[in-house]
């Protein structure tokens, strides 16, 4: 179970509390003496888990300043300027931005604060480095009081909380938003009802003097107290230009799950438990307090991040042994269906004549099959290629085609001399071309070039018009008047 470590500091004494799972484990209170700082190392060294320091000091204080918006680097050195300039005596400070201005410039408003004496703390924050506690941070009592106000409808606000070991803390809110706050001691001889009063008017008139509360506004005041001091509160405290609001703090105890008996007033436990349930984004602690948290953080981390990998590399571990198991079944499944059926092959086999023939035989065979396939091939494979040139001419209308097989005929350079070479005899007419006859003897000439080089050796038998000079174009006009016929001999054999 979770277990955290809560650390409440006054001006003269560290009172330290163990917590598991919300509930508080161990207590234990420390003065600074030597005896008081010796005991708090052993008490330190006990436990090792997160530990949280909640102040509650007179010296705090508290400066709204409205300062360019700025960011990155110039925001940050805009920051360290104000703090050298406000804090320089202190590395306990820290700067919240309250609100963005939404008219002008819209500049930041800022509430710059510091713990201004560092001596109440370096003593213990020394024995908590040197223990390597994990330092979360360094909180104070007004910066996580907030959500104690924030259902409270008043945009003029004051808190205010007696610590017993601390004193009466007054904490005043505009708008929700953290302006200022006080710490006066509360003497023996003084009663928390008593001192609620006389400090009340005080701070009242200090709130005036700073111009905090507008004129003519009404102060609500949010008193955090016992049922007991209650009464006695609500009778002495006078109701001029002030609105009281009394909040049980047994009630809140209830509301946060506090594992504690309430007997007086005193909000300790109240701000401890609203520390580690609504911690602040920001505190007093600069990196090199809180190291060991980090690097805490870190290592738990890493814990975390080797369990999901063993967790995973174990899943994936099994998946691949049962899909290794189920391939090792389907493997043996294989292997039974694969000898049987070699078993069936054996046996159809040994039923098969005796055809024993010699290698050379079979040799001469297979040469003559192939030697035959070239004999007579296909049709197809001859006439395919006839036929897509006939698709790229069509003027040409064949009338005629004839086919043979012949052993006479020359053989083509790149073809098989061996082989009868197969002769198609080609017959057909030009179409379209009337008597234009040079334009269908072009026509002609490229459909035999066409054909020549898909492999044929092409012979013309007849042109459509005699121009040799043996011819009479005047006879074959008369004769043949509107027809261009022609024929072409093809030779194809396989090429080599």
């Amino acid at each position: 179970m979770k277990r955290s470590l809560l650390l409440f500091l006054s001006a003269n004494r560290l009172h330290a509390q163990l917590m598991e799972g919300g509930e508080i484990v161990l207590q234990h209170d420390f003065t600074e003496t030597p005896d008081g700082l010796e005991n708090f190392v052993t008490f330190l060294q006990m436990e090792i888990c997160p530990t949280y320091l909640l102040t509650d000091l007179i010296e705090e204080d508290f400066r709204h300043e409205i300062v360019p918006h700025l960011l990155g680097g110039k925001r940050t050195a805009l920051l360290q300027r104000k703090f050298d300039q406000f804090y320089r005596g202190t590395p306990f400070h820290q700067a919240v931005q309250l609100q963005r201005q939404k008219t002008g410039r819209r500049d930041d408003d800022m509430l710059f604060s510091a713990l201004t004496n560092p001596s109440l703390i370096t003593p213990w924050l020394n024995i908590l480095l040197a223990q390597q506690t994990p330092l979360v941070g360094i909180y104070s009592v007004p910066q996580i009081s907030a959500p104690l106000v924030k259902d409270h409808p008043s945009k003029h606000l004051l808190l205010i909380s007696w610590e017993k070991f601390s004193g009466l803390r007054q904490t005043y809110f505009s708008g929700h938003r953290l302006q200022i706050s006080r710490l006066t001691p509360i003497h023996a001889d003084l009663t928390f009802h008593d001192a609620v009063i006389k400090e009340l008017s005080r701070t009242y008139q200090y709130l005036k003097s700073l111009s905090l509360l507008p004129s003519g506004q009404i102060l609500d005041v949010r008193i955090l107290c016992h049922a007991k001091d209650r009464s006695e509160l609500h009778n002495k405290l006078s109701d001029t230009d002030v609105r009281y609001d009394f909040s049980d703090i047994e009630e809140v105890g209830r509301q946060l799950k506090i594992d504690y008996q309430f007997t007086d007033s005193d909000a300790s436990q109240i701000f401890l438990h609203q520390l580690t349930i609504n911690r602040p984004d920001t505190n007093y602690a600069n990196a090199e307090h809180i190291r060991y948290y980090t690097l805490w953080q870190l290592r738990r981390a890493l814990n975390w991040g080797s369990a999901v990998l063993l967790l995973a590399s174990i899943s994936w571990a099994t998946a691949v042994f049962w899909q290794n198991r189920g391939n090792a079944v389907d493997a043996e499944s294989l292997e039974f269906k694969a000898q049987n059926m070699q078993r069936e092959v054996q046996q159809i086999t040994q039923s098969f004549p005796s055809t024993h023939a010699p290698a050379a035989d079979m040799k001469a065979g297979v040469s003559i099959m192939r030697k035959l396939d070239q004999y007579e091939p296909a049709p197809q494979i001859i006439l395919k290629p006839i036929s897509a040139t006939l698709d790229r001419f069509p003027q040409i209308e064949l009338s005629d085609l004839g086919w043979q097989s012949s052993a006479t005929e020359p053989a083509a350079s790149g073809t098989r001399a061996d082989v009868p070479a197969q002769v198609i005899i080609l017959k057909g007419d030009l179409q379209g071309f009337g008597n234009d006859y040079r334009a269908a003897l072009a026509y002609l000439d490229r459909f035999q070039l066409d054909l020549s080089k898909r492999g044929y050796l092409v012979t013309i038998l007849t042109r459509p018009l005699d121009v040799s000079p043996s011819g009479s174009l005047a006879d074959q006009r008369e004769a043949r008047e509107n027809e261009l016929a022609f024929s072409f001999k093809l030779v194809w054999r396989p090429a080599t």
